[in-house]
């Protein structure tokens, strides 16, 4: 058994809800699922974050 980091176990669970179609993934209509926002295997990110990080 593989142990996965945490985003790409994610993108696996949501592989496995989609029955492996990636393009269902980006289209999910499942918004209030807890996964839903990392469903693209990446931490996502708001603006406001991003214009603090270049502030620095």
């Amino acid at each position: 058994m593989q142990v996965l980091r945490p985003l790409k176990a994610i993108r696996a669970k949501c592989m496995d809800c989609t029955c492996n179609q990636p393009k269902e993934i980006r289209l999910c209509p499942i918004t209030t699922c807890l996964l839903w926002p990392y469903r693209m295997g990446k931490r996502p990110t708001t603006e406001s974050q991003g214009s603090r990080t270049e502030e620095r």
